[in-house]
C-alpha cells in the first residue's frame, strides 16, 4: 500500500520534469533517477571521522566539542552527510520549496544507511517535530516523511510521540549558544503515549548544534525511554 506522499509524488512526476535533487537542472532520464551525474557523487554514502557520541562529522578522531562540554540525554548518533553543496541545495528544496517527493529519495539513503550500520533493534522510530503553526504554513514536517519511511524499511513502528508545545524561533537564526536557550522547554511528550524502556530512534533532517535532539531525548529519558538514538540526513561540521 502506497503513502498518500508516494501518490503525490507519482502524480508531480507526471507533471513536471524530473530535476536532479543536488543542482536542479532536468534530468535526461526518468525513473528512479533523481541525481544528475555531476551531483551524484555528493550523495554516496562514505566513511568520515565522526564524533563518537552524536555522530558529527569532524576532522579528528574523538568527540566533538558539544559532546566533550555538554550533558548530551541521547545515547548515539548517526548522520551521512555534511550539510554543503549539493547535498544543501537538496535539503534547502526538500524543506522550504514544498519539494516534498525530494523525501523519497532521502529517506531511503537513510534506511539503507540505518539497515547497514545501526544494531539496536528500535520499538519506534518518531520525527522532530514542528509546531502546529509551522506545520499549517509549511503544510508537511520534512522530518516525518523521512521518518516514516525509514520506520518502514528497517520493520519498525512510525510513532508520533513528542509534541512541540512553544512555537520557538527557528533555530536557523540564531547562534550556537541561543540555540540551546531558544529550544529549552520547547517539547512535552504526547499525551497517552508510553515510552518506559522503549527503544526509540528519532529522525531529522539536519543536526546543527545538536540542542533540538537532545531537547527531545531529554523528554524521553526523563519519562522511561531505553536507549534512544538519532539519525540525520546530514549535519554541520564541527569548525
Amino acid at each position: 500500500m502506497k503513502f498518500p506522499i508516494q501518490i503525490i509524488n507519482d502524480i508531480l512526476s507526471l507533471i513536471y520534469p524530473d530535476r536532479c535533487v543536488g543542482c536542479g537542472c532536468v534530468l535526461k532520464h526518468g525513473g528512479n533517477v533523481w541525481v544528475c551525474d555531476d551531483c551524484r557523487y555528493h550523495f554516496e554514502i562514505r566513511d568520515y571521522k565522526k564524533c563518537s557520541k552524536c555522530g558529527r562529522i569532524l576532522y579528528h578522531m574523538g568527540k566533538c566539542r558539544v559532546c566533550n562540554s555538554e550533558k548530551q540525554y541521547f545515547d548515539k548518533g548517526h548522520t551521512l552527510f555534511e550539510y554543503k553543496e549539493a547535498v544543501r541545495y537538496g535539503i534547502r528544496e526538500f524543506k522550504y520549496k514544498g519539494m516534498f517527493r525530494y523525501g523519497k529519495f532521502f529517506g531511503e539513503l537513510m534506511a539503507e544507511y540505518a539497515n547497514k550500520n545501526l544494531k539496536t533493534k528500535f520499538d519506534y522510530v518518531t520525527s522532530v517535530p514542528l509546531h502546529n503553526k509551522r506545520y499549517k504554513s509549511r503544510g508537511y514536517n520534512q522530518s516525518e516523511i523521512l521518518a516514516k519511511i525509514v520506520a518502514k524499511n528497517i520493520n519498525s513502528q512510525y510513532k508520533n510521540i513528542i509534541e512541540r508545545c512553544i512555537n520557538t524561533t527557528p533555530q536557523s537564526k540564531l547562534n550556537k549558544k541561543q540555540r540551546f536557550e531558544n529550544i529549552k522547554g520547547a517539547f512535552n511528550l504526547k499525551s497517552n503515549v508510553c515510552v518506559k524502556d522503549k527503544n526509540i530512534l528519532i529522525i531529522d533532517d539536519i543536526f546543527t548544534s545538536g540542542s533540538t535532539i537532545n531537547e527531545c531525548s531529554k523528554v524521553l529519558k526523563k519519562n522511561g525511554a531505553g536507549t534512544i538514538e538519532f539519525l540525520t540526513l546530514s549535519c554541520r561540521s564541527e569548525d
